[in-house]
């Protein structure tokens, strides 16, 4: 449960990292990191699965949970814009 917890915080952190770094980027360019990295942490979160395959579903059931709800604390908080310049 603790190894979900922060392999969610970890993937969590960088997805918010990411959008942070292209929120004054074009909508394009936003949707595009925004995609990326919601199939990235999807295809995280498989593949730990996979590798628990061999343990006890109820493990990797609290694996899974963990990692989901703590990544999604980082997306519960929206993104600050900061100021806006007119030009």
């Amino acid at each position: 449960m603790l190894c979900g917890a922060a392999l969610g915080a970890l993937s969590g952190w960088g997805a918010r990292a990411a959008l942070k770094k292209v929120l004054r980027a074009a909508d394009a360019v936003f949707y595009a990191v925004f995609a990326v990295s919601f199939f990235c942490r999807l295809a995280l979160l498989l593949a730990a699965v996979c590798l628990l395959r061999h343990e006890k579903y109820i493990i990797v059931i609290a694996f899974a949970v963990s990692f989901v709800l703590v990544q999604l604390a980082f997306e519960a908080f929206p993104l600050k814009h900061g100021p806006k310049i007119n030009t």
